[in-house]
């Protein structure tokens, strides 16, 4: 019992060391780059480059945020007749003054918010009668649309747009929609989805079988504390599986990002930046998981080598993905 709580404390210890610097990366900022970041995008501004000039806003954003870098954003966005990317950016702009007592600031972009929303083009998205959205996956250019936002006109760019839906076992659905300026308002209906091939894998849950049991999943008749290393070590291997999952996530998640930027990192708008931060934390849970799961192999490989025969118990134990079942007598 001794090995088994050594081994509980070195878990808590992995799991305390690779959480402490999850946000680390997001505490550091360049204050100087983002101020000539900022000059540089103005100059650009002032040329009328506007597109380059929101990667660099953008970039100085990130580094030291500011409500004047996004109302500069915002700007650029109405210039180029992105008007509900402005529309979103002032509202922003206007919640954030709003919090930090910026009234001047905040009265301002209400104003340029409302001036932009009679203008505003929509498109709504619905599933035909009998199809059911909660076993669909919807994207509108690439970001997840919700359940909750079908059938609600949102306002998006003026420009082309592509729908798509995709399903487990049906062939992906997609279209494009031209959406004017001024006001304009279209409608997608997404139909049922027919069988396909190119379902997406499922993943299935896995079960550990130890050296000693053929396969079963059970071990029985050997010592409580070479139970406890069979249990350690289904642990370790639960943390390896768990952590090439999240592993994957993240990669996914990563080249989703990237298909947001028109310059990664830069110009990668909201869904860009929520899916480089689902990254990143699906990232550093990977991470923790690959602890404890050396962790619990190292100790579980400790308890067995220094075990004795002198007592007898029985343990059965199951891993999935995101679980770990443990069963037996002791």
């Amino acid at each position: 019992m001794r090995w088994f709580l050594l081994l509980l404390g070195l878990t808590a210890a992995g799991l305390t060391l690779a959480g402490a610097p999850m946000h680390a990366h997001a505490a550091e900022s360049n204050k100087a780059t983002a101020e000539a970041l900022f000059n540089e995008a103005r100059s650009l501004m002032a040329e009328g480059r506007y597109e380059e000039a929101i990667q660099k806003l953008k970039a100085s954003q990130d580094l030291d945020p500011g409500l004047g870098t996004l109302l500069n954003l915002a700007e650029c966005y109405e210039r180029m007749g992105r008007t509900a990317s402005a529309w979103a950016e002032y509202r922003e702009v206007a919640a954030l003054a709003r919090q930090t007592g910026a009234r001047e600031r905040e009265l301002l972009a209400e104003q340029k918010a409302q001036e932009l929303e009679p203008k505003l083009s929509k498109l709504s998205i619905k599933v035909a009668p009998g199809v059911d959205p909660s076993a669909l996956k919807i994207t509108r250019d690439g970001n997840s649309v919700r359940s909750a936002e079908l059938g609600i006109a949102i306002p998006v760019d003026p420009g082309t747009h592509t729908v798509q839906a995709v399903a487990p076992g049906k062939a992906p659905w997609s279209t494009s929609v031209d959406v004017g300026a001024n006001a304009d308002l279209q409608s997608v209906e997404i139909p049922p989805l027919v069988d396909g091939s190119d379902a997406p894998p499922s993943l299935e849950s896995a079960e550990i079988a130890t050296p000693s049991d053929g396969g079963s999943g059970t071990a029985s008749g050997m010592s409580t504390q070479k139970t406890l290393a069979l249990v350690a070590g289904g642990v370790g291997l639960a943390g390896v599986v768990v952590g090439s999952v999240f592993g994957l996530k993240a990669s996914s998640s990563w080249s989703d990002a990237k298909e947001q930027c028109a310059s990664y990192p830069y110009d990668c708008g909201p869904e860009g930046k929520a899916l480089e931060e689902d990254a990143r934390s699906q990232a550093t849970w990977s991470t923790i998981a690959f602890i404890v799961g050396g962790v619990g192999l190292a100790g579980g490989a400790a308890l067995w080598f220094t075990a004795d025969s002198s007592s007898e118990s029985t343990v059965g134990f199951g891993v999935a993905p995101t679980s770990i079942t443990v069963k037996g007598t002791f």
